[in-house]
């Protein structure tokens, strides 16, 4: 009816806030067992998939799905494009590349030979499925990780929500990656995690990581 107009009452209101509240929680033990889920399957296919690069994108194929549908977010925002998210992608890049950089020096002489190993992964798949390969790979861990184990925190930790993506990020890692990869992970998962809490978007961290590895892979190795 025209000039109809719905009163929320304070009772009204405090109902509204335990949903969210309902829903956040619920969010967050789904981010947990995500994580625990994606650690023991990581486990199962380290033994039973030699190449890196196929295990992580077979991974993916059971990861992706159990994010977007366990963990209750706002996808269709999220995935929204913005001129801004290409300015953040790319300064983000660029300053992890330097962090990067100065760190390859300090750590280089104890992490030398894991730094060759990460770099040896390169060689295990044909060149014309490298490039596929890692746009999907590099898709799902920003989906997965950056949104899916990341966003339900927000709420409770604010911006320490992206630690808890960060060590969901690395503790996947840990069954195969060398100790170098692991802190690596660390790292840079929650700088493309404080992103994604920071933008409320999937595509300012996506095009900051994707840079990165483009960079530190193919353009100017540490």
């Amino acid at each position: 009816m025209p000039g109809l107009c719905l009163i929320t009452t304070p009772a009204h209101s405090a109902g509204l806030g335990m949903v969210d509240r309902a829903r956040t929680r619920l969010n967050e033990w789904a981010a947990l067992a995500l994580t625990l889920a994606g650690l023991g399957l990581m486990f199962v296919l380290t033994h039973q998939v030699d190449n890196l690069w196929y295990r992580l994108a077979l991974f993916y194929v059971f990861m992706l799905p159990a994010a977007l549908l366990g963990v209750r977010l706002e996808w269709r925002k999220l995935l929204v494009f913005r001129a801004a998210h290409l300015l953040w992608g790319v300064i983000g890049a660029s300053a992890l590349y330097g962090i990067g950089w100065v760190g390859s020096l300090v750590l280089r002489p104890i992490f030398a030979d894991d730094i060759e190993r990460m770099y040896a992964v390169l060689a295990d798949a044909p060149a014309c499925q490298v490039w596929p390969l890692l746009v999907w790979i590099i898709t799902c861990e920003e989906i997965v990780w950056r949104q899916a184990a990341t966003q339900p925190f927000v709420a409770r930790f604010g911006g320490w929500a992206a630690m808890i993506g960060a060590a969901a990020f690395a503790l996947v890692h840990m069954p195969w990656a060398p100790p170098v990869l692991v802190l690596a992970s660390f790292v840079f998962g929650g700088a493309w995690s404080w992103m994604a809490v920071r933008t409320r978007s999937f595509w300012a961290p996506f095009i900051a990581h994707i840079g990165w590895d483009i960079l530190v892979m193919f353009v100017a190795r540490y």
